[in-house]
């Protein structure tokens, strides 16, 4: 410290710091909802999201899709368990009568009033 100002003193061979090169702002689009946007941060991981609800979503449909994966897997593995007493020929049958059965009950759609007059 200097006596007269009582400020420590600055040596005047310290080196200067060099400025950090900043990087670019690159402009990057979100993965769930296509909106283009400019990261806010510099630091770390460029982000794959423009905002965290749309990071949320994704990750909830991800969520939604593996326990969707794992329900049908279940379902083929009970399928085969029932179908394997017929062995291969009769299992082939069974699934295309299984399949048939499940399109029948789907139906036809909604009917139009009005729709038999438009039949030609």
């Amino acid at each position: 410290m200097t006596e007269e100002t009582g400020e420590p003193e600055q040596p005047a061979d310290r080196p200067k710091r060099k400025p950090k090169p900043k990087r670019p702002a690159t402009l990057r689009v979100c993965v769930w909802c296509g909106t283009p946007f400019v990261p806010e941060n510099k630091r770390g991981p460029a982000p794959s999201y423009c905002k965290p609800g749309c990071r949320v979503r994704a990750h909830e449909e991800r969520t939604r899709q593996r326990e969707l994966a794992a329900i049908h897997g279940r379902h083929e593995q009970q399928l085969d368990r029932i179908f394997g007493a017929f062995g291969k020929a009769g299992a082939a049958k069974a699934r295309k009568a299984a399949e048939e059965a499940e399109a029948e009950q789907a139906g036809p759609g909604p009917q139009i009033r009005g729709q038999e007059e438009l039949t030609w």
